[in-house]
């Protein structure tokens, strides 16, 4: 795919030296598009996008498979490296600082007062709550936090893992159309794992089905038989 930004052929997750946590990953992401990674909790999901970062080491994981942006291999892959080559990552793990307010932790990005009030222009809640401090947010902004930081960074590719984790279906769907809004608005590239079938479903150019480590559906979203998926490896629980 000429036009793919980023391109992941044949990508191999393990931990500890056991069997694949995913097994031959692919994935072509084409500018200004939206592409989620449904699957059951335990599927590969989140594996898919550490192995694609190569943020494994801390967890005695390993990965290998071809990462390219914009057509050029990426060799020995790792955030920071990914970062340099505009490849942002919103992790399950993202942290704030609990005891900073949300005005001084998106100075601490950027010092460039235009970029500051982009991101409250896109998350009016940051805005409203920005002289609080990250600890009492709701987990919801929190997330829009985490997001904000990192688009500070000024990525064109946008990986998101599990942005609907123990939230509430209502703000699982505006953070859902943010994404959407960035992709339409800002043609940022985004590639987001998620549970949260519906809300996903209902943003996506693109989905991709993994179950036990392994890609079982994939494709426009208009292509595929949602209905059988459905059924067959995601269930109907609506998140």
């Amino acid at each position: 795919m000429t036009d793919s930004l980023l391109t992941v052929r044949d990508l191999v997750v393990s931990y500890d030296g056991g069997p694949p946590a995913v097994s031959g990953y692919h994935v072509d992401l084409a500018p200004g598009t939206l592409t989620v990674i449904l699957g059951r909790n335990g599927a590969g999901k989140t594996s898919t996008l550490r192995g694609i970062t190569g943020f494994l080491a801390h967890e005695s994981g390993s990965s290998r498979g071809t990462i390219s942006v914009r057509g050029r291999v990426v060799k020995r892959p790792n955030p920071l490296r990914l970062s340099k080559l505009g490849v942002g990552l919103v992790s399950d793990r993202h942290k704030v600082f609990a005891n900073m307010s949300v005005q001084d932790q998106l100075r601490l990005v950027t010092s460039r007062k235009p970029d500051v009030e982009e991101m409250y222009e896109f998350f009016p809640r940051l805005r409203e709550r920005r002289a609080v401090r990250a600890g009492l947010l709701s987990g919801g902004e929190r997330q829009m936090l985490a997001t904000a930081l990192v688009l500070l960074r000024k990525p064109s590719v946008l990986l998101v893992d599990e942005l609907s984790l123990g939230l509430a279906p209502g703000m699982v769907r505006e953070l859902m159309g943010h994404l959407r809004r960035l992709a339409d608005e800002r043609g940022l590239t985004i590639l987001a794992a998620d549970q949260a079938v519906h809300a996903s479903l209902h943003v996506a150019d693109q989905v991709q089905v993994v179950d036990s480590g392994s890609l079982v559906a994939s494709g426009p979203l208009d292509s595929l038989d949602i209905d059988a998926v459905l059924d067959t490896y995601l269930g109907r629980h609506e998140r």
